[in-house]
């Protein structure tokens, strides 16, 4: 059996921002092994969310 479905009773999805990961790892002061990294992974472009979820950052230095 099939249903007619109103595509008006769906608002439409937004856009997801997406970065450029080269930029992206030059503005944070990411090393070049983490940018290899970061590319391999998602290639030239990333939402923040991938960016962030997936980098490692060095551990803080304490004084």
């Amino acid at each position: 059996m099939t249903h007619h479905i109103d595509n008006r009773q769906f608002s439409p999805r937004q856009a997801r921002h997406v970065l450029d990961v080269l930029e992206h790892c030059r503005k944070n002061g990411l090393d070049k092994a983490e940018e290899r990294k970061l590319l391999l992974l998602f290639g030239r472009f990333a939402t923040r969310h991938e960016l962030q979820m997936n980098t490692k950052r060095p551990p803080a230095s304490r004084h």
